[in-house]
């Protein structure tokens, strides 16, 4: 029974180390560049980029935001020609929003800069800090997929 308890303490510190180191690097990556738009707008684009066209209430449930916060989201994205609507061709009552060529332009540039300064960060990394950090990513990722 010790073990257990042992085992689920260390878990929550890992949890709690792991939790602001995210939000550490995500800050720095945000900073990283010369976006205007918000965290919001670049994560709705990025979804939409992810997942293809996708109905507001989708894009809601993705962004884990009510759907009027993701139709305030979408339009400021429409006002900029990042993202276009269409109807839905399995419901006319219904539409889709999806990257412009705009938007494909100005996501991909986002990234570019964000992958450079962390690629400068990763860089600064001893040899072996970067192969542990590579054997860690599978499991980042599994826990970046998991909802």
């Amino acid at each position: 029974m010790k073990t257990v308890a042992v085992d689920s303490e260390k878990t929550l510190e890992t949890a709690a180390r792991l939790r602001l180191v995210m939000v550490r690097l995500a800050r720095a990556l945000r900073h990283q560049g010369s976006t205007a738009l918000s965290p919001s707008q670049v994560s709705a684009l990025a979804s939409v980029d992810e997942f293809g066209p996708l109905r507001i209430s989708a894009l809601a449930a993705l962004e884990s935001v009510g759907a009027p916060v993701a139709t305030r989201v979408v339009a400021s994205l429409e006002e900029l020609d990042l993202l276009t609507r269409t109807d839905d061709p399995d419901d006319k009552r219904a539409s889709l929003v999806e990257l412009s060529e705009h938007g494909h332009e100005v996501l991909s540039a986002i990234w570019s800069e964000r992958t450079i300064g962390l690629s400068s960060r990763v860089e600064r990394l001893t040899s072996a800090e970067r192969s542990r950090l590579e054997l860690a990513l599978p499991a980042l990722e599994k826990l970046a997929r998991e909802n």
